[in-house]
């Protein structure tokens, strides 16, 4: 301690101690304060490691869902596009049979 009262130089000045001590306790609190830091900004890179992972599997996952539901649909129009095909051959037989029994009518076939 040492030092001096300037008030009373016959005294140990306790201000100068009680002022060393906070700013020992300053100083760790500044270690302490940055070792939190640091602990939690690596926390946080991790996250955004892991989001951006999330994200990736997220994108993948929805092409996969876009692919299957384009199949689905596929699927789903094939047989209306076989019905209808069915369809225009039917037409197309009745138009054809009442063509002919029209000309067998009229003699001319």
């Amino acid at each position: 301690m040492g030092e001096k009262c300037i008030l009373d130089p016959g005294r140990e000045c306790l201000g100068l101690a009680k002022a060393e001590i906070l700013e020992k306790q300053i100083a760790e609190y500044r270690e302490q304060a940055r070792s939190t830091h640091e602990k939690l900004y690596d926390r946080i890179r991790e996250l955004e490691k892991s989001e951006a992972a999330r994200d990736e599997q997220y994108k993948q996952i929805i092409e996969k869902l876009n692919k299957l539901i384009s199949w689905q649909e596929d699927q789903q129009a094939q047989p209306a596009k076989r019905w209808n095909a069915v369809v225009e051959k039917a037409i197309i037989v009745v138009v054809t049979a009442l063509v002919t029994y029209a000309l067998a009518r009229l003699g001319l076939a």
